[in-house]
């Protein structure tokens, strides 16, 4: 029998490693994009109770602006608008859930329930797993682009390097993306599938009316001015367009006000397709 010593379980210096224990929320997706989860939820339930998304911020305890952000996010991508607000605005007036929200709440508390049991099963099964961390690390990514669409392709039109990708969006908006035809075979992008359309704010502008000599790849969308977010730089103005989708770009304040762009008015949102990235979920 050898009388060397066993080699300690860790590393000296350092405490035992500890198991590791997968947790997490999920999230409810309209052709496999996710757009509500535990806390656009808790914002939901809470417009349903107080009639405000001003209060409703409060109780949950997010901005004022990031709730009326989070209501916009969650109007672009759900099946029929989810929050509905009267006349009046942000100012004045209030919210209400339509029925389409009331029905998602009760799924997703439904759901909820039965993934917590799923979790739980999951972690009595599993093992120390470093593997299992970098897993969920990954899982973790998000966006900062503020203008994210759901959409199908409806055509690729491949030129030499690049081609030029059709997405129709909720409401029956059509917008252009320019990517190389490498990204396209790569990514499989092909007509009627289903896709994200990204594009930050701030390479979107804002203009009365598009102009007519503009580039055929040029995007413009256009409705009415539902919120104007002035500071300190360029002001943020959200357009809203069919469908309960809206968009938003930047201006400068003398532009705005050269040209006469007013809540409640018209505007339109222009932007390169080079400013359009596509996303496709595996």
């Amino acid at each position: 029998m050898s009388n060397k010593p066993k080699p300690p379980s860790h590393s000296p210096g350092k405490p035992p490693g500890k198991p590791v224990n997968v947790a997490g929320q999920f999230w409810l997706s309209v052709d496999e994009v996710a757009f509500l989860g535990e806390e656009r939820i808790a914002l939901l339930e809470q417009i349903a109770e107080r009639g405000s998304i001003t209060q409703a911020a409060k109780a949950v305890g997010v901005s004022y602006k990031a709730a009326w952000d989070a209501v916009d996010a969650i109007n672009n991508v759900a099946p029929s608008p989810v929050v509905s607000t009267a006349t009046g605005g942000r100012g004045g007036g209030g919210a209400r859930l339509t029925d389409e929200g009331r029905r998602l709440i009760t799924a997703y508390r439904t759901i909820a329930a039965e993934y917590q049991r799923f979790l739980a099963g999951i972690n009595a099964a599993m093992g120390d797993s470093g593997a299992a961390l970098d897993m969920l690390r990954r899982l973790a990514l998000r966006t900062s682009a503020r203008n994210q669409f759901i959409g199908r392709i409806v055509a690729v039109t491949a030129r030499t390097v690049d081609a030029e990708v059709w997405i129709e969006i909720q409401g029956g908006e059509r917008i252009v993306s320019g990517i190389t035809n490498e990204s396209v075979e790569l990514l499989g992008l092909r007509p009627g599938r289903s896709v994200w359309a990204l594009a930050k704010a701030v390479a979107v502008d804002i203009v009365r009316e598009p102009d007519s000599a503009r580039p055929p790849s040029t995007n413009a969308l256009c409705g009415t001015v539902k919120q104007i977010n002035r500071g300190d730089g360029p002001t943020e103005v959200v357009i809203a367009l069919s469908a309960g989708v809206t968009v938003r770009g930047v201006i400068d304040a003398d532009a705005l006000e050269r040209l006469g762009i007013v809540e409640g008015g018209p505007a339109c949102a222009v932007f390169p397709a080079s400013s359009v990235i596509v996303g496709v979920d595996n």
